[in-house]
C-alpha cells in the first residue's frame, strides 16, 4: 500500500513540475526527459562512431576490412597526434565563442549530423574491392581513407560527444540533482547499446552466416541508428536549457594559454586523469566473450544476443543504486569500493573462464560494479569545473578536454602493449593465415590469450583506483562553492546595476542565515554512535554538521577582503590600476626576485607570497607582449568601433537573408556579399587587435576588477538596507 502511495505522488509531481522546477531544483521533469530519452539517439550515434575510430583493437578495421595490427597502431599514433590542434580548436570554440542557445547545445547539432555523415561513408565504402587493386596499392589506399575518415570523426564525434556528455554539467549547479538526472539519462541510453548488441549477431546470422566481423552486418545496422539518433538529438536541442552561476553582465572572453594555465592547476582533474591513464588495461576484457563465441564457438549465434541482452542490462543496478549511493556515501567512497569489486570479478574470470556461461556471470557482476561510473564520472566531472570556476572566476570547460591531451602521449606509450600482448600470442600477419586473427580459433592459443587479458585488466582495475584515495572535494565542498559563486555573481551585478530584487532577496538571505549558523557548535558524531542514537539523530547531526560548514565558507568569502592576503593583494592591485595600462611597459624585471624573497613561515605567508609570485609573472607576461605589439607604448582598444563593425555585419546579413527570400537580383546579392567580405576583413583584423591588447593588459584588467570587487564587497550593508526596504 505504501509503494502504491509513493508511486501516486511520483505520478502528481511529475505532473506539478512537469514545466517548472521543484523547490530548490533547477530542471522541470520535461527538460529531464527531453535530456534523458534524446540520450537514447546521442548514445546510438556513439555507439556507431566509436566502432569506427582507430584504435589498436578495432575489430572492423582489423577482423572486417583487414589492416594489420601494427599499421592500426601506426595510424593510431598519427591520428592521435592531429587530433590535438582539433582539440585545441574545440576547447577554445567551448570558451570563447557565444551563442544564445549556450556553451554545448549549439554543437548537437552542428556535430552530430557531420558525425553520422562520415560513419555512413565509412561502412558503405567498398574496401573489398579496393583490397583487389593491382600491386597492392589497393590496401595502402583502404588505410589512406580508413585515416580520412578518422580525421573527420576526431573533430566532429568527439566534439558531438563532449556536447552531449558535458551539457549536464551546464543544466543545474546542484551536484546530487546532476547525479540524480545522469542516473535516470544513463538507465535510458544504456538501453542502446543493449539493443545494438543484441540485435548486431542476428543480422548476422541472416546475413553473415554469423559472422559478426562482416561489414554487410553493419551496413544493415547503421542506417537505422542514424535515423533514430538524429531525430532524438533534435529533442535534446530543442528541450533543454543550460543554466551557470555567473554574473548577468560577465562577459567571457579568455585566451587560450590562460586558460590552460588555470586549469592545469586544478588537482582534482590531475586526479581524475591519472585514475585513467593509470588504469588503461581495464578494458583488455571487453572482447572475451565476443571471442569466446565467434572463436570459441561455446554457444549459438541465439545464445549469443541473449548473453549480451543480459549482459546490457547488469548496467542498469549502477544507474539505479547510483544517486542513493552517493547521497549516502559521497563519490570517493563509492568509486573506491566499486572500484575494488572490478578487481575481485575480473580476477574471478581466470579460473572459470573454461565455459563461457560463468565467464558471463563473473563479467555480469563486474559490470555491475562498472556501472557507478557511468553515473559517477560526469557527476565529479560536473563538480571539478565548478571549483575551477570558484578558483579562476571564469567557467572553464573546453580547456579541460586541451589539458587531457596531455593524456594521450600517455595513451600512445600504453596502447602499444596490447598489439605486442596479440602478436606474442600469434595474431601476426606471419602466421600465415588468410586474417591473422584466425589464429583464436585454435581453443588453446584463444584460452591463453584470454588469461592474459584477464590478469591484465585486474591490474588496470586496480591501478585505476589508486589516486581516487586523494580525491577530497566532497559533496559538501562542492555546495559550498555553487553558494560562493552566488554570492561573486550578486556583488558583480549590484556594482553593474543590473542586480534583480530575486537574485538580492535569495543572496542575502543566504548570507545573513549563515551569519547565525557559523556560530552553532559542530556535533560529535562519533560520540552519539558510541552511545547508540537513533539514525534519525545521526542523520540530523550530520545535516547540521553541513549546514555549519558550509555557513562557515560562505561568510569567509563575504569577509575575504578582511584578511591580511586579500589587503595585501588589493594594496597591489590599487598600485596598478593607478599605474594605468601604460605602467605595464614599466614593470620590474626583478618583480618576481622580490616575489621570492618574501616570508613563508606561516599560512599566510605563504599565501602572500604565492599569490604574488603569480602576480608578477603575469606582469612580466604582459610586459613582453608589449614591447612585442606596442613598442611606442599601448594604444587603448576602440570597443566602441568594434562593436559598431559587428552591429553593421549583423545587418549586412539580414539585408542578404531578406534579399534571398525576395528573390532579388543576383547582382544585388553579390554587391552585398563583396561589402560583407570587406567588413569581415576589418572585423577580423580588430579581433586580432583586440586579442593583442587583452594579452598587453591583461594584469591591469585583473587588478582593476579585483579593486572593483573589493569596492563591491565593502557594499554588503549598503545592499542589505535595500533588501530590508524591499520586504517591508
Amino acid at each position: 500500500m505504501e509503494l502504491i502511495k509513493k508511486g501516486i505522488n511520483m505520478l502528481l509531481d511529475v505532473k506539478k513540475y512537469w514545466k517548472k522546477p521543484p523547490e530548490g531544483k533547477y530542471m522541470s521533469f520535461r527538460e529531464i526527459m527531453a535530456y534523458s530519452v534524446g540520450g537514447f539517439g546521442a548514445y546510438s550515434i556513439f555507439t556507431m562512431a566509436q566502432a569506427l575510430l582507430l584504435s589498436t583493437t578495432n575489430v572492423i578495421i582489423g577482423n572486417t576490412i583487414g589492416i594489420r595490427p601494427m599499421h592500426m597502431y601506426v595510424m593510431y599514433v598519427i591520428s592521435v597526434i592531429t587530433n590535438i590542434p582539433l582539440t585545441m580548436v574545440r576547447a577554445n570554440m567551448v570558451d570563447n565563442v557565444k551563442y544564445k542557445s549556450g556553451k554545448y547545445r549549439p554543437y548537437l547539432l552542428r556535430m552530430g549530423i557531420p558525425t553520422v555523415a562520415i560513419s555512413m561513408l565509412f561502412v558503405f565504402t567498398p574496401y573489398s574491392r579496393l583490397m583487389s587493386y593491382a600491386g597492392g596499392k589497393g590496401y595502402f589506399v583502404c588505410c589512406a581513407l580508413i585515416f580520412v575518415y578518422n580525421f573527420g570523426l576526431q573533430f566532429f564525434y568527439n566534439f558531438f560527444y563532449d556536447a552531449y556528455e558535458n551539457l549536464i554539467h551546464v543544466l543545474s549547479p546542484n551536484s546530487q540533482e546532476r547525479t540524480n538526472v545522469t542516473a535516470i539519462k544513463s538507465l535510458i541510453y544504456s538501453l542502446s547499446p543493449t539493443v545494438t548488441n543484441f540485435v548486431t549477431p542476428l543480422i548476422a546470422a541472416k546475413v553473415a552466416n554469423g559472422d559478426m566481423y562482416d561489414l554487410r552486418v553493419y551496413r544493415w545496422l547503421y542506417p537505422f541508428i542514424a535515423i533514430i539518433g538524429v531525430a532524438m538529438i533534435i529533442l535534446v536541442y530543442a528541450g533543454t536549457e543550460e543554466k551557470i552561476v555567473l554574473a548577468k553582465t560577465h562577459t567571457m572572453k579568455i585566451k587560450f594559454t590562460d586558460a590552460l594555465r588555470e586549469v592545469a592547476k586544478n588537482k582534482y582533474f590531475w586526479i581524475i586523469s591519472l585514475a585513467g591513464w593509470l588504469g588503461f588495461l581495464e578494458t583488455c576484457t571487453y572482447v572475451v566473450l565476443q571471442w569466446l563465441y565467434n572463436y570459441g564457438h561455446m554457444c549459438t549465434p541465439e545464445q549469443y544476443s541473449f548473453i549480451t541482452l543480459i549482459r546490457g542490462t547488469a548496467y542498469s543496478w549502477g544507474m539505479i543504486l547510483g544517486p542513493f549511493a552517493v547521497k549516502k556515501w559521497g563519490k570517493k567512497k563509492v568509486l573506491i569500493v566499486t572500484n575494488l569489486f572490478n578487481v575481485l570479478f575480473l580476477a574471478l574470470v581466470y579460473p572459470l573462464m573454461g565455459s563461457i556461461w560463468t565467464v558471463l556471470l563473473c563479467m555480469y557482476f563486474n559490470s555491475i560494479a562498472d556501472s557507478f561510473i557511468l553515473i559517477l564520472n560526469p557527476a565529479i566531472q560536473a563538480d571539478i569545473r565548478d571549483y575551477q570556476q570558484y578558483k579562476s572566476g571564469e567557467r572553464i570547460d573546453g580547456m579541460f578536454g586541451a589539458v587531457a591531451m596531455i593524456g594521450t602521449f600517455v595513451s600512445m606509450a600504453t596502447s602499444s602493449v596490447l598489439p605486442a600482448v596479440y602478436e606474442k600470442y600469434g595474431i601476426s600477419e606471419s602466421n600465415g593465415l588468410e586474417n591473422m586473427y584466425d589464429v583464436l580459433y585454435n581453443p588453446d592459443t584463444l584460452h591463453k590469450l584470454v588469461g592474459a587479458l584477464v590478469i591484465m585488466s585486474a591490474a588496470g582495475a586496480f591501478l585505476n583506483c589508486v589516486p581516487y584515495f586523494f580525491y577530497d572535494f566532497s559533496e559538501t565542498k562542492q555546495k559550498a562553492v555553487i553558494k560562493i559563486l552566488q554570492i561573486r555573481a550578486m556583488f558583480e551585478d549590484y556594482g553593474n546595476g543590473v542586480l534583480t530584487d530575486d537574485d538580492m532577496k535569495n543572496t542575502v538571505e543566504l548570507i545573513h542565515t549563515s551569519k547565525e549558523k557559523k556560530l552553532e557548535e559542530i556535533e560529535n558524531i562519533k560520540f552519539l554512535r558510541k552511545r547508540k542514537a537513533g539514525r534519525e539523530a545521526i542523520k540530523q547531526a550530520a545535516g547540521h554538521n553541513e549546514e555549519v560548514e558550509i555557513a562557515c565558507a560562505v561568510m569567509d568569502e563575504v569577509e575575504r577582503f578582511t584578511s591580511v592576503p586579500a589587503l595585501k593583494r588589493l594594496e597591489w592591485a590599487k598600485s596598478v590600476v593607478d599605474g594605468g595600462i601604460q605602467g605595464i611597459s614599466a614593470v620590474s624585471e626583478q618583480s618576481i626576485d622580490k616575489a621570492r624573497a618574501l616570508p613563508d613561515l606561516t599560512v599566510e605567508e605563504h599565501e602572500i607570497r604565492k599569490q604574488a609570485i603569480a602576480d608578477a609573472k603575469l606582469g612580466l607576461r604582459c610586459k613582453k607582449a608589449a614591447l612585442k605589439y606596442y613598442p611606442g607604448g599601448i594604444t587603448a582598444f576602440d570597443g566602441e568601433k568594434f562593436a559598431s563593425l559587428e552591429a553593421q555585419e549583423n545587418e549586412l546579413d539580414e539585408k542578404k537573408a531578406a534579399l534571398f527570400k525576395a528573390k532579388a537580383d543576383k547582382k544585388e546579392i553579390k554587391a552585398l556579399t563583396l561589402k560583407q567580405k570587406e567588413l569581415r576583413a576589418e572585423i577580423k583584423k580588430m579581433e586580432l587587435e583586440q586579442q593583442h591588447y587583452a594579452e598587453c593588459t591583461k594584469v591591469w584588467h585583473d587588478a582593476f576588477k579585483y579593486v572593483q570587487q573589493a569596492e563591491n564587497y565593502a557594499k554588503f550593508e549598503e545592499i542589505a538596507s535595500k533588501y530590508s526596504e524591499l520586504a517591508q
